[in-house]
């Protein structure tokens, strides 16, 4: 535990935790402030609208669907409140979205009681899993029949 996060009792002498430090504050702030810019910027653009929104590069060299592809749509479909449409374009950025909201308000529980915060995605088996996953979605979503050209974006 470094110095800067640790303040003497006044009368006890035991350490306490700091619950605010810059980099825990920096990560309140800073996290909503990214997705409300983003999700504004994706509310006004479409990417399907505009070119300069980047493309797959697997994508375009080979034809195929990695698991991102269909992520900028879906998230344009979410700003506007079209859940089902975000699913159907990549369901697997829907999953890694609840994840992360999951793991954020766990990083603000962790600050309001001054405990330290482990992050889900620095647990080895679940990032394992995920990988395996994605590379399993990846494939399945490039199948030619019928039940899974729908995971096509």
């Amino acid at each position: 535990m470094s110095n800067e996060n640790i303040t003497k009792g006044d009368d006890s002498g035991v350490a306490e935790r700091n619950p605010m430090s810059p980099l825990r504050l920096a990560i309140l702030i800073g996290v909503p402030l990214v997705l409300i810019g983003g999700g504004t910027a994706l509310f006004f653009l479409n990417p399907s609208e505009h070119s300069f929104f980047p493309k797959c590069s697997l994508y375009v060299a080979t034809g195929f669907s990695c698991p991102g592809c269909g992520s900028t749509r879906a998230l344009f479909h979410l700003t506007h409140g079209n859940v089902l449409e975000a699913l159907r374009l990549n369901p697997g950025l829907m999953a890694l979205i609840t994840l992360g909201i999951t793991d954020y308000v766990r990083f603000v529980v962790s600050v309001i009681r001054g405990n330290p915060f482990q992050t889900l995605f620095g647990k080895l088996k679940l990032l394992g899993a995920l990988m395996g996953v994605m590379l399993v979605y990846g494939v399945i979503r490039n199948l030619p029949w019928p039940l899974f050209e729908s995971l096509a974006p």
